[in-house]
């Protein structure tokens, strides 16, 4: 198996066209220290000592993280770069065209030099927890590919803190934990959570040697405070996962959850451990909207475990961490994901039917008032991702965002309902998945796949003109677009009503999706999408709110000559409804109060699913949790 996996290894090496001497050794073992002694400071110290060879030699800073889809390492964090060899400090100098790559020239005689620098972290530190990912705290030699390259991390941290990663500890004293060594990618792609405040929760289904963990830290004993329900739903999702891939690709693995109001939010994959950031902060056990709102979150970066991880775009694997990454597949890599993960939400208990309907629906609302679909299409967003992740709010309808996600969720339910429609229900994308990542059970070496590989895979399940389906819908704008067939077909409908969703009302009030902001949209109806304080976030194009002469930045001070609030803007547009009136709005913009009028008297607009009458529901078959065999 170690053959095997070195053979293929190098394999895909050569294969993806990049090329590293292959008579030059890589050098020993890094030891790399980092050390937290103030948390409350939230700056990280960092040593490593690294083995050199005398010459010209170029540090690198990982810039393309995988899991980010851009370049957006945080080299202007780093500070306090110091470099000396048996005490004597050897000068550096950043390259003047890469910013994350530093030159110094390395005295004949000298075997290994010694690095320091600080990095501040205000996003994943808190007085009483880190969340560390070692791509922000480490240089690494260029020349190399980074499995080639060693590290022997150790992380010091307070001595009565609990701590959880894939890494494999080689042992702890006091404050000070030393981690096996590993290959720099790895120590990458192996985040550490630690606290004062830490729970673990074993989730390994009965009877399977395979452990998968619970990890959790927080401000607090309360905001671990998870009940026996929310526990039994993720031990169903590790089941459902199983049930659905029938592998794995791990030793074991570690659900690494940080519930804190004070960090950043979101979630990055990672092939042995998740790096999961409450969306809910330190309510996410609280009651069950703030809940519902992080449910898929862990659901989702498990599934990346395959999709993404072991199983990645070829234009997604590099070498090393500086070379671009290509993004054109994130519509399977994100929007497959999405839509698998939400799916396995619902098999594992985690949400209900009603709330998927529920945000699938506001998806698709989105998507269809999504005016940029008209000139944009959806693989333009992934060939652009690096530069549409943390894009403006602003104009976002017109210009588009990283739609792969919930057009991608759309585009492959459309691809499930088609492959069961033509197999007569004998197969689905669940049979897509289990082949296409199912593979090399056991195995932990990443393989790579390319449009023409999905394909193949898709007319191994169910014979169709795949190329020409997504072609028409990657390639494909407006109409051309089919953005509800898969909605159309399951036996269910888009429509609008007068009353919010149970999600997002939750979005609206209680917090803030991954993929939905939070605030109050009305863009399925006025065309406006505001902030809870009446600040305009995004305008319809060609809506009414635009055609009245509203823009983002604006802010909303009166309706109908009532001070603006959510339920006065609600209120008077019923009333409109009634009176077929138009809106009279007061809004300020750069210091000017101007006075708007809105031709709209259609009421309050905001998405559901809807049966279908006479139409099998597919959804109830989709959405049904799979039989749980013995877990492996």
């Amino acid at each position: 198996m170690k053959r095997l996996a070195t053979f293929l290894g190098l394999l895909a090496l050569a294969a993806s066209g990049f090329a590293f001497g292959a008579d030059a050794a890589a050098p020993g073992p890094v030891d790399l220290t980092v050390r937290l002694p103030n948390p409350a400071q939230k700056i990280l110290f960092v040593e490593e000592s690294m083995p050199v060879a005398p010459g010209p030699l170029t540090l690198y800073y990982p810039k393309w993280i995988p899991g980010d889809h851009s370049p957006d390492g945080p080299i202007d964090t780093l500070m306090g770069l110091q470099i000396a060899a048996a005490g004597k400090p050897i000068a550096w100098q950043r390259d003047d065209e890469d910013m994350f790559a530093f030159h110094l020239s390395v005295p004949a005689g000298v075997e290994r030099i010694e690095i320091r620098f600080q990095f501040p972290d205000h996003s994943r530190i808190t007085p009483n927890l880190v969340d560390l990912t070692w791509d922000h705290v480490a240089l690494y030699q260029s020349g190399y590919p980074t499995k080639a390259l060693v590290y022997r991390p150790a992380l010091e941290i307070p001595a009565d803190w609990g701590y959880a990663s894939a890494l494999k500890t080689q042992k702890r004293d006091g404050k000070r934990i030393e981690f096996k060594p590993v290959a720099f990618n790895t120590l990458v792609d192996s985040p550490v959570i630690a606290g004062k405040y830490f729970r673990e929760i074993d989730l390994t289904p009965a009877g399977s040697g395979v452990h998968r963990y619970l990890d959790m830290v927080g401000d607090s004993a309360a905001a671990l405070k998870i009940s026996d329900a929310q526990i039994g739903a993720f031990r169903r999702m590790i089941e459902q996962v199983q049930a659905l891939f029938r592998s794995h690709h791990y030793d074991d693995y570690h659900l690494l959850l940080t519930a804190s109001d004070h960090t950043s939010v979101g979630g990055l994959e990672h092939h042995e451990s998740s790096d999961d950031r409450a969306r809910s902060g330190a309510k996410l056990f609280a009651d069950a909207d703030h809940f519902m709102l992080d449910a898929s979150l862990l659901p989702h970066e498990y599934t990346h475990s395959w999709n993404g991880k072991f199983m990645r775009p070829a234009g997604l694997w590099r070498p090393d961490f500086e070379r671009p990454q290509r993004g054109e597949l994130l519509w399977v890599y994100e929007g497959l994901t999405v839509y698998l993960g939400d799916v396995l939400t619902v098999r594992s208990g985690l949400w209900s039917a009603q709330t998927w309907r529920d945000v699938v629906a506001y998806r698709a609302a989105e998507m269809a008032h999504r005016t940029g679909r008209d000139w944009r299409p959806l693989i333009d967003t992934t060939r652009a991702a690096q530069i549409v992740y943390g894009s403006s709010e602003a104009w976002s309808n017109w210009r588009r965002q990283t739609d792969f996600y919930r057009e991608g969720q759309l585009l492959w339910l459309a691809v499930d309902m088609k492959i069961r429609q033509l197999s007569n229900d004998k197969h689905s994308v669940d049979d897509f998945a289990r082949a296409f990542f199912g593979v090399d059970d056991g195995s932990v070496v990443t393989r790579t796949y390319t449009r023409d590989d999905v394909i193949k895979g898709l007319n191994a399940v169910q014979p169709f003109d795949w190329d020409g389906f997504l072609r028409n819908w990657l390639d494909g704008v407006g109409a051309q677009v089919p953005l509800l067939s898969g909605i159309d077909a399951s036996g269910w409908r888009l429509d609008y009503a007068a009353r919010l969703s149970g999600y997002q009302n939750a979005l609206e009030n209680v917090g803030m999706g991954e993929l939905e902001g939070k605030g109050v949209n009305e863009m399925f109806s006025l065309g406006l999408f505001l902030d809870k304080a009446g600040k305009v976030e995004d305008v319809l194009w060609n809506g009414p709110a635009f055609k009245a002469g509203l823009a983002p930045g604006m802010k909303l001070l009166s309706v109908n000559d009532r001070a603006y609030s959510k339920q006065v803007l609600r209120d008077e547009m019923v009333k409109a409804q009634q009176s077929k009136k138009p809106l009279r709005l007061s809004a300020e913009g750069d210091g000017v109060t101007a006075a708007y009028t809105i031709e709209y008297a259609d009421g309050l607009r905001y998405p559901h699913l809807i049966r279908a009458q006479g139409e099998r529901d597919y959804l109830e078959q989709i959405l049904a949790p799979l039989p749980v065999d013995k877990q492996p």
